[in-house]
């Protein structure tokens, strides 16, 4: 057998530096970043995205066409508007067209979709910081169309820019002492891991990704083991604010039945199974207050 090139080739694998990623490696100096983050679900943009808002992904398994308003069942939200806790979330694409961003996952929901909460701009979130008015909650929500994901092929070092004008903004900030900055991506993006998933039920976990948790009070200079996902920043919230789970509250909603195409097939063919209720009821996840020292 002789089939081998005898010339090297274009790599087959490779990483990312320090001289390349100075800020994100300066990170793993100062705060936590967790060795064992998943997103929650082995598929693409969406699904991994209701898992952050919502703890399930209503039995979706694949991108789809979606719109606004289209969602009906409980998500973080509810819970901290239920408590009174105040949140916003901040889309980070052009300023003059607060409603254009299409990446944000909170719009999907009728109850959401057209709140001014939601629709937040990258200029409302430095402007918030600079007098004081951050919410307790927020979310920052990076735009595709800009190339600002990381995503290949755009350039990291653009995307890790933006992070690092967001992160030192809140630093600089009256609100820095008392925040937590939680940094992470919702699927893999298609880079390489050695890591394989655990399975918690028919829908993930999917492949690790990075999740940097940035506070003063985040342990220093640590790599975390604990087993986290997308559900577990829910967790964080829930306790945080002692909120209910949403997976205590989501039987007052249909979400047993699929409806329509939003019900997807799962990668093999084969339809995954009915809508798992949201995680933030499993014990197996952590819920990140693990990061930190206090």
């Amino acid at each position: 057998m002789n089939g081998f090139f005898t010339t090297d080739g274009i790599d087959a694998m490779g990483y990312y530096t320090a001289a390349e990623l100075p800020f994100y490696y300066s990170l793993l100096d100062e705060f936590t970043l967790c060795g064992k983050y998943f997103c929650s679900l082995l598929g693409p943009t969406w699904p991994n995205r209701f898992y952050l808002a919502a703890g399930t992904s209503g039995g979706i398994t694949t991108n789809g066409l979606w719109g606004y308003g289209i969602f009906d069942y409980p998500i973080i939200l509810d819970l901290l508007d239920a408590a009174g806790v105040s949140w916003k979330v901040y889309n980070n694409t052009w300023d003059s067209v607060p409603f254009g961003n299409s990446d944000n996952v909170f719009v999907f929901w009728k109850r959401y979709a057209h709140d001014k909460r939601t629709h937040g701009t990258r200029g409302d979130y430095f402007s918030d910081l600079k007098h004081g008015t951050l919410p307790q909650v927020s979310w920052i929500i990076p735009s595709f169309a800009r190339g600002l994901d990381e995503h290949p092929p755009a350039d990291v070092s653009v995307g890790m820019g933006i992070q690092e004008d967001l992160i030192t903004a809140l630093r600089e900030s009256s609100a820095w002492q008392s925040s937590a900055f939680l940094l992470t991506y919702d699927e893999h993006g298609g880079y390489f891991d050695h890591v394989a998933p655990p399975q918690l039920d028919a829908f993930g976990l999917g492949i690790r990704v990075p999740m940097w948790v940035i506070s003063p009070q985040a342990k220093r200079a640590h790599v975390e083991p604990t087993v986290y996902e997308h559900t577990s920043t829910l967790k964080f919230l829930e306790r945080l604010f002692n909120l209910p789970t949403l997976a205590s509250v989501n039987h007052l909603f249909d979400t047993a039945t699929p409806v329509g195409s939003n019900y997807e097939a799962a990668p093999s063919g084969s339809i995954a199974g009915p809508p798992a209720p949201p995680r933030d009821g499993d014990a197996r996840i952590g819920d990140l207050f693990e990061c930190f020292d206090v």
